[in-house]
């Protein structure tokens, strides 16, 4: 990873600031982690006229906050184990949800949920709702860290890929595989609509 140059602090009494940062931030990622936020326009106006600082400036720097998670190492399954039969099925707004297994790896687990619904509802739904992507969350636990790799899909089916860390037992009975629908990759604007699979 690169690194931005640096020639350190002239005055020891700033890094004892910055390391004060460091400490709110691991604060507020420990505390608020699965509650994600983003201050809105008036706050960030407030903040800056009361702080001296620009606008835009506080924007970009709780957008760059947001994104935490972006920059952090990912976990990329290697040793293939075993596949996990879990075939459940759900049926919700015209459409299937589907998990039939789980790829088990040495350092991860990848759950694929496939979703599939009849071709000939495209016909009739506008263009603006086609274009219209949304963003699903896989949840299971506190335990796990579930990473949505990606979508891709055809006329009348869809697969989301979910890398889950560490990862899951062999004996996945009692586990809730719980997928929520956002809007926004940041995960901070529900649709409402959540698919439960319980095993």
């Amino acid at each position: 990873m690169s690194k931005m140059p640096s020639k350190g602090y002239d005055d020891p009494r700033l890094e004892e600031i910055d390391e004060e940062i460091c400490v709110l931030l691991q604060l507020r990622k420990e505390q608020f982690s699965h509650t994600p936020g983003f201050p809105t326009d008036e706050t960030i106006s407030e903040w800056a006229q009361k702080y001296g600082l620009d606008d835009l400036f506080l924007t970009m720097l709780f957008s760059l906050i947001r994104s935490e998670k972006y920059y952090q190492a990912k976990v990329e399954p290697t040793g293939f184990l075993q596949y996990i039969p879990v075939l459940q099925t759900v049926e919700a707004g015209e459409r299937l949800y589907t998990v039939s297994y789980i790829r088990q790896y040495e350092n991860a687990s990848v759950v694929q949920l496939l979703i599939d619904w009849d071709t000939q509802q495209d016909a009739t739904q506008r263009i603006h709702e086609k274009l219209d992507c949304k963003y699903l969350k896989l949840f299971i636990d506190d335990h796990y860290e579930c990473r949505n790799t990606g979508a891709s899909g055809s006329d009348g089916h869809e697969s989301n890929k979910f890398v889950v860390t560490p990862p899951l037992p062999d004996d996945i009975q009692g586990l809730d595989f719980v997928f929520t629908e956002y809007h926004d990759v940041f995960e901070e604007k529900p649709t409402g609509f959540t698919v439960t699979m319980h095993c």
